[in-house]
C-alpha cells in the first residue's frame, strides 16, 4: 500500500510540473502581429478643421406688414417654396373696404380738379364775351373823348375800370378758373391718389409671399392666429450653395487664405465627400478659443447637406511640408482615451505603447505630428492582444523591415 501511495505522489508531481512548464511557455509565447513602417514624405500642408454647415446668407425672416386674423397658411417646415409663392393670408375684408373708400375719394378729387381746369360752360363764356366787347367799345369811345379834352379824367378812369374787369372775367371764363384754385384742386387729387395706392398696398400685404426660393426652416403661424405687423412667421433658407463655418487654430492661420480648396466630410453622411473653397477668413480671433472663423463655400445641388450638420474639413494650403504618416489601423485608444500606437522594437522582440498627436488624414494613413520618429515600426494588426512590453513576433513585415531584421541576424 505504501508503495502504491508513493508511486501516485510521484505521478501527480510529474503531471503538475508539466502543467507549470506549459503555462510558463504559454505566458512567454510571443504574440503574432503585423507591422508597418512610419513613412515621411513631402506633401501640400493640410489644415484639419471642424465646424458645421450654415446658410451662405442670413435666413430670410418673412413677416406680415399688416396685422389681422390669419385665414390661410401654406407650406410647413422642410417644404420647398418658390419666389413669389403664397405663404399665408390675412383676412382682407377691412383692407378691401379701405380701398373702396380711397377710390371714392380719388374720384371726388378728380371731379373737382376737372372742374377747376375745364373752361366755363358755353353760355357763361358767351355772356362774358359780350360783356367784354361792350366794355371795350365803350372804353374806346370814352378814350377819344378823353383825348379831345371832352371827358374829365375821373370819368375816364371809371370806364377803364369797367373795361379791365370785363376783360379779366372773359379771360377767366376761357381758362376755367383761378390758378390758385387749380393748384389746390390738383394737390387734393394727388393726395387722394397716394391714399388709394397706400390702401391697395395694404390689401396686397394681406397676402404673404416668399421673397426668395428655398426651404422653410421655421413656421410660427397657424390658421386663426392674430398676426402682428413685423413679427416673423416664416424662416426661409437656401441650400445651394451652403457654407461650412470652421475655426482655424491660431497656429495654422498663416497657412489658410481665401480661394484655397477644401475637402469636406460629414459624419452624418458616411461615404460622401464634398469639395469647396475658402470664401472668407475673419480678421479677429474668438477670444474664448483663439481660433479664426473661416467659411468654406460648398455646392449642394442635391440638397443633402442640411444646416447644422457637423462637418470635418481639410484645407489644402499652397505651401508644402514634410509629413509623417502611419496606417490608420495603427491608431488605438488607451485606457484614458489618448491616441496611442504600439511601437515594435526588433532587437528586443517586444512592443511598447506610445501616445501620439495626430493631425490630418492622407488617404488611408494618418499624419503623426508628435510622439513618433520616422522609420519606426508600428503594429497594424493584433493590438488587442498586446500590453506594455509584450513579446511579439512579426508574421508579415514590410520589405524594409525584413531587410533590417536580416542584417541584424547576420
Amino acid at each position: 500500500m505504501l508503495k502504491k501511495i508513493a508511486a501516485a505522489c510521484i505521478l501527480f508531481g510529474a503531471l503538475a510540473g508539466c502543467s507549470s512548464r506549459q503555462a510558463d511557455t504559454a505566458v512567454s509565447a510571443p504574440t503574432p502581429v503585423k507591422v508597418a513602417r512610419a513613412r515621411q514624405f513631402e506633401a501640400p500642408a493640410l489644415v484639419a478643421v471642424s465646424g458645421s454647415v450654415v446658410s451662405p446668407d442670413n435666413p430670410s425672416n418673412v413677416a406680415f406688414l399688416v396685422s389681422g386674423k390669419v385665414i390661410q397658411v401654406g407650406p410647413r417646415e422642410g417644404d420647398y417654396v418658390r419666389k413669389g409663392q403664397v405663404l399665408a393670408v390675412i383676412d382682407p375684408t377691412d383692407y378691401a373696404f379701405g380701398v373702396e373708400a380711397a377710390a371714392g375719394q380719388t374720384q371726388a378729387a378728380r371731379a373737382v380738379l376737372e372742374k377747376a381746369e375745364s373752361p366755363a360752360r358755353p353760355e357763361v363764356l358767351e355772356q362774358a364775351r359780350i360783356a367784354f366787347e361792350r366794355a371795350r367799345d365803350e372804353f374806346q369811345r370814352m378814350k377819344q373823348l378823353y383825348e379831345s379834352k371832352s371827358l374829365p379824367p375821373n370819368d375816364f378812369e371809371k370806364f377803364r375800370a369797367v373795361y379791365e374787369g370785363a376783360r379779366q372775367q372773359y379771360e377767366q371764363a376761357r381758362s376755367g378758373g383761378q390758378k390758385e384754385d387749380r393748384e389746390q384742386a390738383r394737390a387734393v387729387y394727388e393726395q387722394a391718389v397716394a391714399g388709394e395706392k397706400v390702401a391697395r398696398k395694404r390689401l396686397a400685404d394681406a397676402t404673404l409671399v416668399s421673397p426668395i426660393e428655398g426651404y422653410v426652416a421655421g413656421r410660427a403661424v397657424e390658421v386663426g392666429d392674430m398676426a402682428a405687423a413685423g413679427r416673423p412667421v416664416f424662416e426661409i433658407v437656401r441650400l445651394d450653395p451652403v457654407e461650412v463655418s470652421v475655426g482655424v487654430p491660431e497656429t495654422d492661420i498663416h497657412l489658410v487664405r481665401a480661394g484655397q480648396k477644401a475637402t469636406i466630410r460629414i459624419p452624418a453622411l458616411p461615404g460622401e465627400t464634398f469639395t469647396g473653397s475658402v470664401r472668407v477668413i475673419n480678421v479677429a480671433a474668438d477670444p474664448s478659443t483663439r481660433s479664426y472663423m473661416a467659411r468654406i463655400a460648398v455646392p449642394n445641388p442635391r440638397h443633402i447637406l442640411r444646416l447644422g450638420m457637423v462637418a470635418e474639413a481639410r484645407i489644402e494650403s499652397d505651401r508644402r511640408a514634410t509629413v509623417m504618416t502611419v496606417p490608420g489601423d495603427a491608431i488605438v485608444r488607451d485606457a484614458q482615451g489618448a491616441t496611442t500606437v504600439f511601437v515594435y522594437f526588433p532587437d528586443q522582440g517586444r512592443v511598447y505603447a506610445r501616445r501620439v498627436e495626430t493631425a490630418t488624414v492622407y488617404g488611408n494613413e494618418v499624419q503623426i505630428r508628435n510622439g513618433l520618429r520616422p522609420a519606426e515600426l508600428v503594429v497594424v494588426a493584433g493590438q488587442h492582444k498586446l500590453r506594455e512590453g509584450s513579446a511579439a513576433s512579426v508574421v508579415e513585415a514590410p520589405p524594409a523591415a525584413r531587410e533590417s531584421e536580416a542584417k541584424e541576424e547576420r
